[in-house]
């Protein structure tokens, strides 16, 4: 019966996949376990697809990354002694299934379910505005259901409940994570043809990426725009250009208009672009917990501490910089597998001017930006789409390579 399995069939499913890592909530069995995403019923499923398929699977090295990833993180756990608890074995978990959501990915036809990502995309801005206008009482079902917690309670207000800027939540649960689902999407309609319908989807998702009032997003958006100019800057005409450049700005300064209600209260985002945002609360936060890991990392640099979760539960402190997390956990060697995870596809796409290449160097952009303060690769949605983008990128670099071949 698999072997009946056509490409649209596969490709039916990973779009799924990817509609239900962006749209269905997690399942929360227990407190102490996880969090249970659909993909973790369907990966027997994928697997079996995987298996059944495997002959007609095009290797690719990038697949042999997490593997080798994940065997060292096994290693890992005995030399730290962390063996004895269950926690750190999800992340042995995790990084296998990165390696069969990317062998997965292959097998599907991307172009077939373009037209339905269009459509994924639509009922995202569609909620996200009505989250932001808090409409048909959606606000209540993302605190609830969708992990919005603290970040709804206090949607549009500040630490004393008193009116302040909004930041726009969505089903991530998170106005960081939000804007960097967003910031995905901006380079999915990064307007290289610059048809009407890119340019649409791309200030869309500029608009909607700037109402999460994310300053990690704000940073990476001028950082693919940079990108886009110094090293693709003949990809456009003069004239797309200044339309590129000043539509840009025109709408950040509506999200700012937006977010603010008419520019009462101080943004987010222009906190970065004035410098206040260096003195902030959550800047010193950062530092100080950057600092006492970075402290313990000097102590055990080589094999770090293991995937040993407790200690951040026990010391309520976040790593906030995916860097400094790798190599607390997993010393100088796990941080240079983790860097390869992106070094590897950089390599391969940084010389190539095709449209998909420059938007695969755009989402490893996006994920080693957001590392400096953030944790991507650790959120489980995120890094889902990640492996969705770079693994259409990798189909058509290995469609090109095989008609050189040929």
């Amino acid at each position: 019966m698999m072997h009946g399995l056509s490409k649209n069939s596969l490709s039916i499913l990973g779009f799924f996949l990817l509609f239900a890592a962006v749209m269905l909530p997690d399942i929360k069995l227990n407190a102490s376990l996880p969090s249970i995403q659909i993909i973790d019923f369907l990966l027997p499923i994928i697997f079996v697809i995987i298996w059944v398929k495997r002959k007609t699977i095009t290797p690719n090295f990038y697949t042999l990354i997490p593997l080798v990833f994940s065997l060292y993180i096994i290693i890992s756990i005995f030399i730290t002694d962390n063996y004895k608890d269950l926690n750190p074995y999800f992340e042995v978990y995790k990084m296998l299934k990165v390696a069969l959501l990317t062998v997965f990915f292959s097998l599907i036809n991307f172009n077939a379910i373009k037209n339905l990502v269009h459509v994924l995309f639509g009922i995202l801005v569609l909620i996200n505005f009505l989250h932001f206008f808090n409409l048909l009482h959606i606000n209540f079902l993302l605190e609830h259901y969708y992990n919005g917690g603290i970040h709804i309670q206090f949607f549009g207000l500040d630490s004393i409940g008193a009116k302040a800027v909004k930041r726009l939540v969505g089903t991530m649960g998170n106005p960081n994570i939000n804007g960097l689902l967003f910031g995905l999407f901006t380079i999915f309609y990064f307007p290289f043809k610059f048809k009407q319908k890119e340019l649409i989807g791309f200030f869309t998702a500029l608009l909607m990426t700037f109402l999460c009032q994310s300053r990690t997003s704000l940073v990476i958006i001028i950082a693919i725009i940079l990108f886009t100019l110094v090293f693709h800057h003949s990809k456009f005409k003069l004239q797309q250009w200044l339309i590129l450049l000043f539509g840009t700005c025109t709408i950040y300064l509506l999200s700012w208009m937006l977010a603010t209600s008419f520019f009462q209260y101080t943004s987010y985002n222009n906190s970065l672009l004035d410098g206040t945002a260096l003195f902030s609360g959550s800047v010193r936060s950062r530092w100080e917990s950057w600092e006492l890991l970075w402290n313990m990392i000097v102590q055990h640099p080589l094999f770090g501490y293991g995937p040993n979760k407790n200690f951040f539960y026990a010391h309520q402190i976040y790593s906030e910089n995916e860097y400094l997390l790798m190599t607390w956990r997993y010393g100088i060697i796990g941080l240079i597998l983790y860097l390869s995870i992106f070094i590897y596809p950089f390599i391969k796409f940084i010389k190539r001017k095709e449209p998909y290449a420059i938007q695969a160097i755009l989402l490893i952009l996006l994920m080693t930006i957001s590392a400096l303060t953030n944790n991507p690769f650790t959120e489980k949605n995120i890094l889902l789409i990640y492996i969705f983008g770079i693994s259409w990128a990798f189909s058509k670099y290995l469609n090109q390579e095989s008609h050189v071949e040929a």
